[in-house]
């Protein structure tokens, strides 16, 4: 299994856990203390693009991947056209984890993953089975596995699974849906959500035999929690 820090960027600053104040060290500092305990891949979360639809931190993104060797980007957007992908891929990014605005307009998710094969996943936010969508969507009517099979063959190389409450915050992980899913497609899946601790970073582990690929776990370094030892867990699950 893999082990991915996720950090949220803003302004070029990073977002501490409270989502309003910024983290001390510049994003190329974490970085790179996340890459020297052993991360080999990162989730960055483009905070502006959420609510914009555009690429908002390019430039910190830009400069994070041109510090680094030997660790892979990937960027949660909210982008759904061409060129805001293209942006991505030029300043050093290799996957990106596209959301429901790009999974509500008919055919965009489809015709970006045959622009960019091997290049988009997508970020699978989930409550009561059902993914979390805007009401007028057909999307929120559809069994989460049904769909995640909807979207493999639409090309995408990957799941990013995060169960959320009532408000969309994140909840602990629904451990028969995401056993569910894993069972029904052969694409990469990977488990985000409320992993704050070692203790659930070693009980996300246990899905490994399920076939969840990976552990996406949110400013691990506001939770304190100790990297040896969550390498540790996630290499002997693998």
């Amino acid at each position: 299994m893999l082990l991915i820090p996720a950090i949220s960027l803003k302004d070029g600053k990073v977002l501490a856990s409270n989502g309003k104040s910024s983290h001390a060290a510049r994003p190329e500092e974490l970085v790179k203390e996340l890459r020297d305990a052993g991360m080999t891949r990162l989730h960055l979360l483009d905070v502006p693009s959420q609510n914009e639809g555009l690429p908002g931190e390019l430039a910190a993104i830009e400069r994070i991947a041109n510090a680094l060797d030997g660790i892979t980007l990937q960027v949660d957007t909210g982008i759904k056209d061409e060129e805001s992908v293209q942006s991505y891929m030029d300043a050093g990014v290799h996957w990106v984890v596209l959301g429901k605005r790009a999974a509500s307009t008919p055919h965009v998710l489809k015709d970006l993953c045959l622009e960019f094969p091997g290049h988009v996943m997508y970020s699978l936010n989930v409550r009561d089975r059902h993914p979390v969508s805007e009401s007028h969507s057909k999307l929120s009517n559809h069994d989460i596995v049904d769909l995640a099979q909807h979207f493999q063959e639409d090309g995408v190389d990957g799941l990013v699974y995060q169960e959320v409450d009532e408000k969309e915050h994140p909840a602990s992980t629904d451990v028969p849906t995401i056993k569910d899913i894993a069972g029904g497609v052969s694409i990469d899946l990977f488990v985000a959500g409320l992993i704050e601790s070692l203790d659930d970073i070693a009980k996300a582990c246990e899905l490994g035999d399920a076939g969840v690929t990976g552990i996406v776990v949110s400013n691990p370094l506001d939770k304190g929690i100790d990297y040896a030892e969550a390498m540790r867990l996630v290499e002997d699950a693998s």
